[in-house]
């Protein structure tokens, strides 16, 4: 099946997202070639989504992703459905996807008004309890619509579901990692610095976080994978390095001037480490810095086994362990930022 046209307007040009628009310089041809590889055999249910992609751009730019992530993973995905998003339907594990964003609240910035001038001085903390808290809201959204309706779909029913999450809340988004995700859905915040350890492995060694504060003083309660509180969701998969980086990384670009610094996993040590290189001599792949995980209370439980690529982590919980455990491959990728210069003709 063709994919979407999705770069030929459909709208006048004063209704462009910033992002979209971004994308329509003759040196951006290489990016719009990897989103049409992206969209080949994607389907376009209500005749709205070219039209949604060019004016909103973002939640349809992770759904894009999730579909080429699927088709890679070699998941197969029966698109006839009207709801949700995605409807696996690999032998044995069928399981549904619904795909969501989390995004700016109504009095903040947008992700795409950054000044970079801020970047040095950028407080992670503060984007870290911002991010906590727009995540938050987007899962609890999207379990109250899972119950109030998708729940009631014979293809849905008594099979695993999946919330797929992709933060857009605020600008710097990216450098929140897995870590917001982790204080949502289990508590998990970080290790204490080595400092403050004792020699003897133990909980004590990390920090949680059971409660967050909005800025109207209201408390959200933090571990919705603790409890049975969403039993009805049986993972969430996440990413925040599905962006413009990841095209770049992706396309063929053959421009030398772009620039990759990367933050990784370092599987033999305790410290994640820094790499920065030019694309002449980067790789990434279409999966590095997906994220999954696992509802222990899960009524239907998602198999480990069909995210377990390169590239991906899988988060779990398991009870009396210090820390959530997770599966991943060295090198899995963690944070990313790219430096993209063009010489002037």
């Amino acid at each position: 099946m063709p994919g979407l046209d999705l770069f030929t307007p459909v709208v006048d040009a004063s209704r462009f997202h910033p992002n979209f628009r971004n994308f329509l310089g003759d040196s951006e041809k290489y990016v719009r070639d990897v989103l049409q590889q992206w969209a080949e055999g994607f389907m376009d249910r209500d005749g709205k989504f070219v039209q949604e992609f060019q004016t909103s751009f973002n939640s349809c730019f992770w759904e894009l992703y999730l579909f080429a992530c699927l088709k890679h993973l070699d998941l197969p995905v029966d698109l006839s459905f009207g709801a949700p998003d995605f409807v696996v339907t690999a032998f044995w594990n069928e399981f549904s996807i619904e795909a969501s964003i989390a995004s700016n609240a109504d009095d903040e910035p947008a992700e795409w008004e950054r000044d970079l001038r801020k970047l040095k001085n950028l407080d992670r903390e503060r984007v870290l309890d911002e991010a906590t808290v727009r995540l938050a809201n987007t899962l609890v959204q999207k379990h109250s619509k899972f119950l109030q309706s998708s729940s009631k779909h014979r293809h849905v029913a008594d099979k695993p579901f999946v919330v797929a999450i992709a933060p857009f809340e605020q600008p710097f988004f990216e450098v929140q990692n897995d870590q917001a995700m982790r204080r949502v859905l289990y508590t998990y915040d970080r290790p204490l610095p080595k400092s403050q350890r004792t020699r003897q492995p133990s909980k004590a060694h990390h920090v949680y976080i059971e409660k967050i504060r909005k800025r109207n003083g209201t408390e959200i309660d933090l571990g919705f994978f603790l409890t049975k509180r969403m039993p009805e969701i049986s993972a969430v998969i996440f990413s925040n390095t599905a962006t413009a980086g990841k095209l770049r990384a992706l396309s063929k670009d053959p421009n030398p001037h772009i620039w990759f610094r990367t933050l990784r996993f370092n599987k033999f040590g305790d410290e994640a480490f820094m790499w920065g290189v030019a694309k002449p001599d980067y790789f990434e792949s279409l999966l590095d810095g997906l994220h999954v995980f696992h509802n222990p209370h899960a009524y239907h439980r998602l198999s480990p086994s069909l995210f377990d690529r390169q590239g991906v982590t899988q988060h779990f919980y398991v009870e009396g362990h210090p820390w959530p455990p997770f599966m991943a491959t060295h090198g899995a990728l963690i944070q990313r930022t790219v430096v993209t210069m063009r010489v002037k003709k």
